[in-house]
């Protein structure tokens, strides 16, 4: 199929769905009353259809969609849009993303209480000496010994909260997806995309940064456009529970 072909071939589908939306103007003219029992196209196996050209496109259903041929490519899917973002702040805000993290502070809290201790034992032990006493360089590399435990400590409480953070977001990432798919299923949508509205507002700290923060808030914001009804992020919040 040609380039030029594509285009063609997509009116003719809209003009179908479109020619199926106005079979009322062939149908003959009934009572309101009696609209129940007007007479409807169908059913039909397949309708073709045919531009100026000869070009012809035949629409049939396959496996309960709208399609122009064999492929899962050529058929027409539902679609949804979820504002993850919202729905994940929410999830790890959850009691047992917090346990989690108040557990791992208070495992490094301790680990850096013992070498502040351990430095005023130090600091108590080498003070009045000079570097003539006996016992001045074995404190002295005692010091400097806990110096650097502090720095692997530091180093250490970087990664773990990171490495923590990194499997929560995962966490709560499965767990929305859990909830789209079960939304999903319920109403019988195919796609569902992950999006920011429009109109929320830009999340830019002041600085020299600022410019490239707003830049990147503007890719993120892949849809310009999109009807109200197919934003399904309510009925995901709903499944998980959150307000």
């Amino acid at each position: 199929m040609n380039q030029r072909t594509l285009p063609r071939l997509t009116m003719l589908v809209a003009l179908s769905v479109a020619s199926l939306l106005l079979i009322d103007k062939f149908m003959p003219q009934v009572g309101a009353d009696d609209k129940a029992q007007a007479p409807t196209l169908g059913p039909a196996s397949s309708v073709t259809l045919e531009n100026e050209d000869a070009e012809s496109l035949t629409l049939i259903v396959a496996d309960k969609r709208l399609a122009w041929g064999d492929s899962p490519q050529k058929r027409l899917y539902s679609a949804g849009y979820v504002h993850i973002g919202k729905a994940l702040s929410a999830l790890l805000k959850g009691d047992s993303f917090i346990e989690e993290n108040e557990a791992l502070q208070g495992e490094l809290q301790a680990a850096q209480q013992a070498l502040m201790e351990a430095f005023k034992s130090v600091q108590e032990r080498i003070e009045g000496l000079t570097p003539e006493d006996s016992e001045f360089e074995a404190i002295s590399k005692e010091g400097q010994s806990l110096l650097q435990q502090r720095d692997r400590l530091i180093q250490q409480a970087s990664v773990a909260k990171a490495t923590l953070g990194a499997e929560q977001v995962e966490r709560a990432y499965r767990e929305l997806v859990d909830a789209i798919n079960v939304v999903a299923d319920r109403l019988e949508i195919d796609l569902v995309h992950r999006f920011i509205p429009t109109d929320d507002p830009f999340e830019v700290q002041p600085g020299p940064g600022a410019f490239q923060a707003a830049m990147l808030q503007i890719r993120l914001r892949s849809v310009l456009r999109y009807p109200e009804d197919i934003d399904i992020t309510s009925e995901v919040l709903d499944e998980l529970g959150i307000e």
